[in-house]
């Protein structure tokens, strides 16, 4: 790679990885909007804003675009819009682009999950993230969306971990469910496959058919016990909860294939 990269999202836990682990020759550039990003040269933007976004892009003139920003609170802002966005104005400047995606476009009933599975989420989130697929595919039909599992790094907790330490330090007990299955991954191994991913010709990148995982699946509550344990949270702040008594729609079993 030579040409510009530009991944958005550079102050969270895959982007900020993804910055410290870019490899030499090409010049990183990092999107960011409330927490400032180090490592790349840093660009503040809406990514919602259509035109902020074009003009960004048109200035930078990245070779390659790596969109792995996104926010649970406003779906419709920080996922549909703010992807649909990116793809739009990665197509005007003729960028190639990775998309980042998740195991919650799949419902959880037919684990375990290959890349040509059809998407069917039950929660919003989920569907918010279906969504995005599709426009990014509308817009770059040859992008990679790549669908990952929980996201894990051993010296800062991902937002799911942060969530819980923050809650049982706080004296707030936490349930977490032993009917739901997931393959999670090393924030490192991640990086390393969409890098790996970015240097293949675009003709061997298969739209929607990267599935990052651990090919090891684990229950949630014995991930989650251990890995916030590194936190010094104690295990008497978790109870068994299940996913089928959730208030929420929630799917299960998210194995995905290797």
């Amino acid at each position: 790679m030579s040409a510009p990269v530009l991944v958005t999202g550079g102050a969270g836990l895959l982007g900020s990885t993804l910055l410290t682990t870019a490899p030499a020759g090409s010049p990183v550039h990092a999107t960011w909007r409330r927490s400032p990003v180090a490592g790349a040269t840093a660009h503040r933007v809406e990514l919602s804003d259509p035109a902020a976004v074009r003009d960004l892009m048109g200035r930078v003139r990245p070779g390659l675009v790596v969109h792995t920003a996104y926010g649970k609170h406003d779906g419709e802002r920080d996922i549909a819009a703010a992807s649909r966005s990116v793809a739009a104005a990665t197509a005007a400047v003729g960028a190639d682009l990775v998309h980042l995606s998740s195991d919650v476009v799949f419902d959880g009933e037919y684990a375990p999950y290959a890349e040509t599975d059809a998407p069917a989420p039950i929660s919003q989130y989920g569907r918010w993230k279906h969504t995005a697929e599709r426009e990014v595919l509308r817009l770059v039909p040859e992008a990679a969306v790549v669908r990952t599992s929980l996201i894990l790094a051993p010296l800062r907790p991902d937002p799911t971990t942060a969530w819980i330490v923050d809650a049982i330090q706080a004296g707030r007990g936490v349930d977490l469910f032993v009917d739901q299955l997931r393959c999670p991954i090393a924030v490192e191994d991640l990086a390393g496959q969409l890098w790996e991913l970015a240097g293949l010709p675009t003709s061997d990148r298969a739209p929607a058919s990267g599935i990052s995982s651990d090919p090891k699946r684990s229950a949630a509550t014995p991930s989650a016990c251990c890995w916030p344990g590194s936190w010094g949270c104690p295990l008497t702040g978790f109870a068994p909860g299940t996913a089928v008594r959730a208030p929420a729609p929630l799917s299960r079993d998210r194995e995905i294939c290797a």
